[in-house]
C-alpha cells in the first residue's frame, strides 16, 4: 500500500564544511492542488532565493526545492504555513 503524504515535509541542512544553512521542502501533489497561490506567491518573495537547479519536479506535479533565506529557513517555512492557515479560518 502506498502512502499519500499531504502536507510539506520540511527540513534545515547544514553545510558539513561551510556551515551554510538552507532549507529543503518537499510539496506533494495533493498539498499543491489546494494552496498552490500560496506556495507560488512565498517562493516570489524577496527573502527566499533559490536557482533553477535547486528545483526538482515530479511527474505527480509535487516537487522538492532547497532554498536560502535572510533569516533562518524555518522562520520561513513557517511563515508559508501561517499564511495558509490564516487562510483556513478567514
Amino acid at each position: 500500500m502506498a502512502i499519500v503524504i499531504a502536507q510539506p515535509q520540511f527540513q534545515v541542512l547544514t553545510h558539513a564544511q561551510t556551515k551554510a544553512v538552507s532549507g529543503r521542502i518537499y510539496f506533494p501533489a495533493l498539498f499543491l492542488a489546494e494552496f498552490h497561490c500560496y506556495v507560488i506567491y512565498w517562493l516570489q518573495r524577496q527573502e527566499i532565493s533559490f536557482d533553477e537547479k535547486d528545483l526538482k519536479i515530479y511527474s505527480d506535479g509535487s516537487f522538492r526545492i532547497y532554498f536560502k533565506a535572510q533569516q533562518s529557513p524555518e522562520t520561513e517555512f513557517l511563515a508559508l504555513i501561517a499564511m495558509i492557515e490564516e487562510s483556513i479560518v478567514s
